[in-house]
């Protein structure tokens, strides 16, 4: 009899125990951040103090960031499009760009939700949008991680090299072999990740749609998958001039693209890993402590720039993403209540 009773009252301390566990994780991470931030304030606090941020090179790179999420939201709509529905491209942008502000929502599924819900009054099936949000939130993550450590020998200056083994110092000599190697396996396997994808996502958006598997009916090609990576390949790369133009803020020698690589590599790492650390709203911390890590080895930032950037990089982020979701929200309201207007009226009993 006691072991009836205690299973119950077992399973609903497990949901506690878990939350404990994801605050205490996200409690270390500020502890680290911040800690890294009052060390470097103590031993370079002039050096900081010092520091001329332009402010013409930090509304460049809000617009960038704006841009480099575009090609996510085309293939959201491609994947949607293929799945039979047929949402316009500006509804599209809305529900992705309003859908930012929901990963700052602890666990960031509530991305998913408000995505879908916009789309709704557009007549697009709660079940497709949620179902390929999700698949596409894997899909560009996925290829920013791979992104990420394809373009590793460029984190790696040669100093930081010299002591390690052979082979690895030959690899680091040839920067280009590294993400031809892995372009190469990602291409291959992109039919075995699609699957996988596919599946993740489902249980994703049936969490947040409430609907069953049966129910979504979202179809995705190898074609699209294919061209869906280039896409992000782009994406990818405008997110690394995004983060390139906030550190030209900081320095007088405005834009260095041959440094391109590295912005690349830090803000796939910390976008596409904070994504993953699904307790941390906004991947808040992990995407700075990322940052500044990747960005303070380089001789031409260094630890002191590298942290002023990890903040201002959260920031533009952050309004950029407000401004443009307010802007494209209310741009499209209109069209949202027309059609659902026109959508009510078509179902009336007058006109069936």
């Amino acid at each position: 009899m006691s072991e009836v009773q205690g299973t119950p009252t077992s399973k609903s301390t497990l949901p506690w125990i878990w939350k404990l566990i994801k605050w205490g994780l996200l409690a270390l991470i500020f502890y680290y951040v911040g800690n890294q931030g009052y060390q470097l304030y103590q031993e370079q606090g002039e050096a900081l103090t010092k520091i001329q941020i332009k402010p013409t090179w930090l509304i460049l790179s809000g617009i960038c960031y704006f841009i480099a999420w575009l090609p996510s939201v085309w293939f959201w709509q491609q994947l949607m499009i293929a799945s039979g529905e047929s949402p316009g491209f500006g509804p599209t942008a809305r529900a992705y760009y309003c859908g930012h502000l929901g990963k700052y929502i602890p666990g960031k599924v509530s991305t998913l939700l408000i995505r879908a819900t916009l789309l709704k009054d557009f007549s697009v099936r709660v079940s497709v949008s949620a179902l390929t949000a999700a698949y596409e939130t894997l899909a560009v993550m996925g290829v920013g991680i791979v992104f990420f450590l394809a373009l590793v020998p460029y984190v790696i200056n040669a100093d930081q090299s010299t002591e390690w083994p052979a082979w690895i110092q030959s690899i680091q000599s040839r920067p280009l072999l590294v993400p031809i190697l892995f372009c190469f396996a990602l291409f291959v396997s992109l039919p075995l990740l699609s699957r996988l994808l596919k599946w993740i996502s489902q249980k994703m958006s049936n969490s947040e749609s409430g609907v069953s598997t049966g129910e979504q009916q979202a179809t995705v090609s190898l074609r699209l998958l294919y061209m869906g990576v280039f896409a992000f390949v782009i994406s990818w790369s405008l997110h690394g001039l995004s983060l390139g133009l906030v550190i030209a803020s900081l320095g007088d020698d405005g834009l260095v693209l041959k440094q391109w690589p590295l912005w690349t590599a830090a803000i796939s790492a910390a976008l596409a890993l904070g994504f993953a650390v699904l307790f941390a709203p906004a991947g808040l911390g992990v995407r700075e402590g990322l940052l500044i890590a990747i960005l303070a080895g380089s001789p031409e930032i260094g630890p002191v720039n590298a942290f002023v950037v990890a903040l201002l990089m959260r920031i533009v982020s952050f309004i950029s993403e407000l401004l443009s979701a307010f802007v494209l929200y209310y741009g499209f309201r209109s069209h949202a209540k027309n059609n659902s207007t026109s959508v009510r009226l078509d179902s009336s009993p007058e006109n069936t």
